[in-house]
């Protein structure tokens, strides 16, 4: 009975605490049957597991275990059925109330005393969810049990984790996501995208990109202040990759194009590719704005813009010789710009409308 009242006590407490962050409805505590999932053991009941069905305000999911911690400090263990001659990564997400140090063990018994070998420590910072990831090279012998430790700082009480993933690490693998979102500029035109490519294997691998050419030419790849189409990466190393592009200019306005970016590594055992959807603009569609359509200030700038209209879903940036510097994507109507780092001159807020028409109003930059 004690404990039937602990479980619904801790299952109220982190509901409260998360309200409409964390534990939202759909939230089935240890699956309706009120025990610790298969695998997870915990000596003192520090940490509770249940299943939750709702998104995290991160990724959309059919369904997490988590745990739950409302203890100073406390161990949760899991058998780790791992081979010492492979090379793995694990990766899991957290969130807390206030601060929590959270550290990875392996051991030989699920007990504090068996654990021997820590192979990984960070501080969870209050109510970010945070993606916790680590590279284990070496798996010592006599290891069959993780342990997870987490410490209570400065008066937190809960810490949540879930999707905790172990996953066999190869020589030579990569993935790559982007970080340009659609974007609308005019046939003639160059653009910047950007993405990032990480290196998810354990030795160094040269990475060589590869653009398409239907819509785009003229290509340049930095990383890291070099230029070249072979970008170098170390283990685990995530890099931003800046890929610069002409839309072709006989490209019909109001049509759709695509920027594809096919990555591959020397030995050909694994690919990856991005892609970037483009609108081509008209440039006879362009009409300057009024203050009443558009408005951009202040005028002349300094450090920064704020540009303001009625509908406004993106801001392209472009200099006087056609280069889109920026591309933005916009929620509210408005939206501040940092134009710091700008050269002096005049610059151009582009407002797409919606079609192959968009609005224009020119600024000076000191």
């Amino acid at each position: 009975m004690k404990k039937t009242i602990l479980l619904l006590l801790v299952c109220l407490m982190a509901t409260f605490t998360f309200a409409g962050n964390l534990l939202t409805e759909g939230f089935e505590y240890a699956n309706h049957d009120m025990q610790v999932p298969v695998g997870w053991t915990s000596s003192d009941d520090s940490w509770l597991c249940g299943y939750l069905e709702k998104d995290h305000n991160r990724l959309p999911h059919t369904g997490n275990w988590y745990a739950f911690s409302n203890a100073e400090e406390s161990w949760l263990y899991m058998p780790m059925y791992l081979i010492e001659s492979m090379r793995y990564r694990f990766t899991m997400w957290a969130i807390t109330d206030g601060e929590f140090l959270l550290e990875i063990w392996a051991g030989s018994t699920p007990t504090s005393g068996g654990m021997h070998t820590m192979f990984y420590s960070t501080t969870i910072n209050k109510d970010e969810y945070e993606k916790v990831s680590a590279y284990v090279e070496i798996i010592p012998p006599d290891c069959q049990y993780f342990g997870f430790r987490a410490v209570a700082l400065d008066g937190a009480t809960h810490l949540t984790i879930d999707d905790v993933e172990i996953d066999m690490v190869e020589q030579y693998t990569f993935i790559a996501e982007e970080i340009t979102g659609d974007t609308s500029m005019y046939p003639g035109t160059q653009a910047v995208f950007h993405y990032l490519v990480h290196n998810t294997g354990y030795d160094p691998v040269d990475v060589t990109m590869h653009p398409s050419n239907e819509f785009f030419t003229d290509f340049t790849c930095t990383c890291n202040g070099a230029t070249g189409m072979t970008i170098p990466t170390e283990p685990d190393e995530i890099v931003e990759v800046t890929m610069t592009a002409t839309l072709r200019p006989e490209i019909e306005p109001g049509s759709i194009a695509w920027l594809d970016i096919q990555m591959t590594i020397p030995c050909n055992c694994n690919t990856a590719m991005v892609t970037f959807w483009v609108t081509p603009l008209d440039p006879e569609g362009v009409q300057e704005s009024n203050d009443k359509e558009i408005s951009v200030f202040p005028n002349p700038a300094m450090d920064f813009i704020t540009v303001e209209a009625e509908g406004l879903h993106q801001v392209l940036l472009i200099d006087e010789m056609g280069k889109t510097i920026r591309c933005t994507s916009v929620e509210g109507g408005s939206i501040r710009l940092d134009v710091g780092g700008l050269k002096a001159g005049v610059y151009y807020v582009i407002a797409p409308t919606g079609s192959s028409k968009a609005l224009v109003k020119p600024f000076i930059k000191r």
